[in-house]
């Protein structure tokens, strides 16, 4: 009688949960419609033909089976080579997530805190103050912070960095004029600049898109004591044979490398300009050179932020391990508990100042420790289920985690600057595709 007591009573709880959402059942193999997916097909290959980009790969898994694998297109126009299979891309921001696992791992061997102000781990960024041209002093105008940044910080976003590259503000001026981010300076060095420079508003205040990974890549490198690319080989790149990402072109990886492009006419106003540069025409050209000379044994700048080149393949590989709770074909990157840290929202009710991925943080999406995260797909006014984790690059590059729904998401392009909604698309014109009713919104 008291065992079948206690059955009950398991039973009962794991009832609530459910109900409360503290658990999601097993979505199985969903079944997804032919017919629907081939509007992903007509989608892309219109988007090609009408020369918004040169090429697309796109790539649906869920439940660890692939059901949507596609190439369109060319990785290389001029010289008739199509996109394919191992195509390797710039994949600008969304080397944000692997940093971020990165310090996770430091996090998870005791090595930092995540509350802890970054100037414990790097002293060049110790008493930072606040540009302010209204009630500032000196010449920039600054007063003192009202506390200083944390790692947790830099991780979400709230840090007060900015990025020179996107900010047409006095301050972000002075990030271009000081080159932070360039690719001839080192990381040790960048950070160096960076804490000469005072932060846009108080740590914790406000969410807006920074240098903030850029320099966790340098907090990677002061508290394991390795060079950062090394500690990505050794620790994640290696372990889930991801063969193919790295901060440099190689040789013998160069005719499987897909051509940056911009719009017509970009690449000429590119060195004045930058990413606010306007297109002349609704033609495709390479993008400027100075795109790419970081890729080069020239560049020094290991960016955490933007700097990696990859393929689907071996992102999918990276997906597989976060959708997997840490471990991917027995080998652990981290636990569960700290996959869940970073999945779920940490930003709350922090106002944003800056869009991320061309979609703006709201009721219903957050941020986590290097992800955008859907809180609530109602809210959300997106086709993401609740409780997908997200992110992509400056380049159209986008990949998604779906835990309930088991399903992983890639979109690979390479325009940029990217002013087009072909990565959004791909969310709902994978989810119309799921005729099974099985699936969890």
């Amino acid at each position: 009688m008291r065992r079948r007591t206690r059955i009950l009573v398991s039973l009962f709880a794991i009832g609530l949960l459910a109900a409360s959402g503290g658990l999601f059942r097993s979505s199985h193999s969903l079944q997804f419609d032919d017919e629907r997916l081939k509007r992903i097909d007509a989608h892309y290959r219109a988007a090609i033909d009408n020369q918004i980009v040169a090429g697309v790969r796109a790539l649906i898994v869920q439940n660890d089976r692939t059901v949507y694998e596609r190439n369109f297109g060319y990785r290389d126009i001029a010289g008739k080579k199509p996109m394919t299979d191992d195509t390797i891309f710039h994949i600008y921001s969304m080397t944000k997530p692997i940093t971020s696992v990165a310090v996770m791992i430091l996090f998870e061997e005791g090595k930092l805190l995540l509350h802890e102000p970054i100037a414990k781990y790097i002293p060049e960024l110790a008493d930072l103050k606040v540009y302010d041209p209204v009630d500032g002093k000196g010449n920039p105008p600054v007063r003192k912070a009202a506390r200083q940044p944390t790692v947790n910080d830099l991780l979400t976003h709230r840090a007060g960095f900015t990025y020179g590259l996107f900010d047409r503000s006095a301050l972000g001026a002075k990030y271009r004029k000081a080159d932070i981010g360039g690719p001839t300076t080192d990381l040790e060095g960048m950070v160096e600049e960076l804490g000469k420079l005072p932060l846009a508003f108080d740590p914790g205040t406000k969410w807006h898109y920074s240098v903030s990974t850029d320099v966790l890549g340098r907090l990677v490198e002061a508290v394991s004591g390795q060079k950062f690319s090394t500690f990505l080989k050794q620790r994640i790149f290696t372990p889930l044979k991801m063969t193919d990402t790295s901060f440099r072109f190689y040789a013998d990886k160069a005719d499987r490398t897909a051509v940056l492009y911009s719009r017509e006419g970009v690449p000429a106003d590119f060195k004045k300009n930058g990413y606010f540069a306007k297109p002349t025409g609704p033609g495709l050209e390479p993008a400027h050179r100075t795109l790419l000379f970081g890729y080069t044994d020239k560049g020094v700048l290991e960016s955490g932020g933007a700097g990696l080149l990859s393929t689907t393949a071996d992102y999918l590989q990276f997906a597989k391990m976060l959708l997997n709770k840490g471990e991917l074909d027995g080998v652990r990157i981290l636990s569960p508990n700290s996959i869940d840290m970073m999945r779920l929202d940490q930003v709350g009710n922090t106002p944003p100042t800056a869009r991320l991925t061309n979609i703006m943080l709201n009721d219903g999406i957050g941020f986590g420790l290097g992800f955008g995260t859907i809180k609530n797909q109602g809210l959300s006014g997106l086709a993401l289920p609740t409780g997908s984790y997200f992110w992509g690059g400056a380049a159209g590059t986008f990949f998604w985690v779906d835990p309930r729904n088991e399903l992983i998401g890639i979109f690979m392009t390479q325009l940029v600057p990217h002013r087009t909604t072909l990565r959004q698309d791909m969310w709902g014109l994978t989810y119309q595709a799921i005729t099974d009713n099985r699936v969890n919104p």
